[in-house]
């Protein structure tokens, strides 16, 4: 009885006052040692002790879990008008798991569609499918802070991407933005052109004698040494194009992002799992940009690159700048890199799936440049086509299922509708980027001409805003100009380099079927084609 009485007060007293996974699971082994001395001290029985304490312990994590269950389910709940699952309202396994498979935003976007537009998807948390939720949660002066997924377990509010709250993301995001402007765009260009003649290059490199070849791994290699090269400028180690990966950097980089992903959504979980020896397979990226930052930091300010900004925030006095650059080193490569690649792979499919949009864009760029020595990104942003395959493959290749955000303390009005304080809120990209409100017709077909003037005809839609690959706000992508940059850059010289198409017995549906979104684009199958040159 006493255990169960413990479990109850546990109940209560986690509901009020939140602990950390791992602090969770000290006290329950402290209370377990303690029982098991309580009971060996009065029987002087090690068998019969290390039972009771067993018993004991499991009552108590039963009754915490019945009770936790109980109320999350009850009419007392905050949330309990909100519609969803009821095995979503008792716990956050069931959406983890739905992450874990890379296919959370056709999930939330089911659940919209049998729910509506206010959908309890976890016990404390709701998706929101409306545009009018976009600029409160994200966008406004007011945008609200982060959720814990955002936090890696010891690394609190270290490193920009990693920081929840607005205000001390803010100061840190000032010195990223140096990094970012335009004239630190133009500094980064000859870098970036000179890598992506190297991909011209690893292409044909790569190429059997028909021409076959996974063209994502190459571009997925670009997409590191470029942004070894725009980050740590000479410092940079990344050279996958010309050495490949023996050390499984990539795959390293992208099981962080997933079990960041995955475990984000119960952070207590992820509390005890990141301290687990599994895990150091994930840091193997981490810890080589990290050891590239402190190098390029040994070199000084000779090299205009993102570190050049970045350190100069670092303070020497600081107990936490180790952790700080180790944080933004890997934030830098991961998401100038996992984003890029996922866009540019999934742009080369969709032009090779709809034949008649690659020849208009080959047209528009033939007609603009003689050569691919001709290309400057000055005459690429005068591309209207170009202009209009991007940003229609960033509206159906959006990696990110969710942004989740915190309501603050005295709860909000989102599209009319009052959402109770501390509630984790989110937007699904994908279901806003396929909605009939936002783009219409066809709004799951690829269609770029939806971007240029007249649209796909009278009474067509199309929202740009509702596209939500950089996010928006105090927390959205300051390098958003420099991904569009790059990705036109890419796209633009392969296409006048190459001409590519499928490769004999690749299948369109099975490499679609394998897209999976966890926040970084995975693709259980490689895109095969063949690239002959155009010269």
């Amino acid at each position: 009885m006493l255990f169960i009485i413990a479990g109850l007060t546990a109940c209560l007293a986690i509901h009020r006052h939140p602990i950390q996974g791992d602090t969770a699971l000290l006290l329950i082994l402290i209370q377990g040692i303690l029982a098991f001395v309580y009971n060996y001290v009065h029987e002087q029985r090690f068998v019969e002790s290390a039972c009771g304490a067993l018993l004991g312990t499991a009552q108590l994590l039963l009754t915490l879990v019945a009770s936790t269950v109980a109320y999350r389910l009850s009419p007392y709940h905050p949330l309990a008008r909100f519609p969803g699952p009821v095995i979503n309202k008792a716990t956050s396994l069931r959406i983890m798991y739905v992450v874990a498979t890379g296919r959370r935003h056709l999930y939330i976007e089911d659940l919209h569609r049998k729910y509506g537009k206010f959908v309890r998807t976890g016990p404390n948390t709701l998706s929101i499918n409306s545009h009018a939720a976009v600029g409160p949660i994200y966008a406004n002066a007011n945008a609200f802070d982060r959720s814990d997924a955002y936090i890696v377990p010891g690394s609190t509010e270290k490193g920009i991407f990693f920081m929840t709250s607005r205000a001390i993301h803010a100061t840190r995001r000032r010195l990223w933005a140096g990094a970012f402007t335009s004239q630190s765009v133009a500094n980064y260009t000859p870098k970036l052109i000179k890598r992506t003649d190297q991909l011209v290059g690893c292409v044909a490199k790569r190429s059997d004698k028909q021409g076959v070849v996974d063209i994502g791994e190459c571009i997925q290699h670009w997409s590191y040494d470029v942004m070894g090269d725009l980050t740590f400028g000479g410092s940079n180690r990344l050279e996958l194009m010309d050495e490949g990966d023996p050390q499984d950097l990539v795959r390293s980089g992208q099981l962080a992002t997933c079990v960041f992903e995955i475990l984000g959504e119960v952070p207590s979980l992820f509390q005890i799992v990141w301290y687990l020896p599994a895990t150091a397979i994930v840091r193997r990226l981490e810890d080589l940009a990290y050891d590239m930052m402190v190098v390029r930091r040994a070199a000084g300010d000779s090299d205009k690159d993102l570190a050049s900004h970045v350190l100069k925030g670092i303070d020497d006095d600081d107990p936490f700048k180790d952790e700080v650059l180790r944080m933004d080193a890997i934030f830098a490569i991961q998401a100038g890199s996992d984003t890029t690649t996922g866009v540019v792979t999934l742009t080369i499919y969709l032009l090779l799936s709809h034949p008649d949009v690659a020849e208009r864009l080959l047209r528009e760029l033939d007609d603009a440049f003689a050569s691919r020595d001709d290309i400057s990104m000055k005459d690429l942003e005068a591309l209207p086509y170009l202009d209009a395959v991007i940003t229609e493959s960033c509206r159906l290749g959006s990696p990110f299922p969710g942004l989740p955000r915190v309501v603050p303390e005295q709860g909000a009005m989102l599209d009319g509708v009052y959402v109770p304080g501390g509630t984790t809120v989110g937007v699904p990209a994908h279901a806003q980027e396929v909605s009939e409100e936002n783009f219409w017709p066809e709004p799951k077909s690829y269609r770029p001409e939806r971007w240029l003037d007249g649209g796909l005809g009278p009474g067509s839609r199309a929202v740009k805003a509702a596209i939500m690959t950089f996010s928006y706000g105090p927390f959205g992508c300051l390098g958003k100009a420099l991904a569009i940059q790059e990705l036109k850059l890419i796209v633009a010289h392969l296409f006048l380099a190459y001409d590519i198409k499928f490769a004999p017995g690749f299948d369109p549906h099975a490499f679609e079927a394998g897209v999976r979104n966890l926040r970084t684009t995975i693709f259980d199958h490689p895109l095969i084609v063949t690239a002959t040159s155009r010269t």
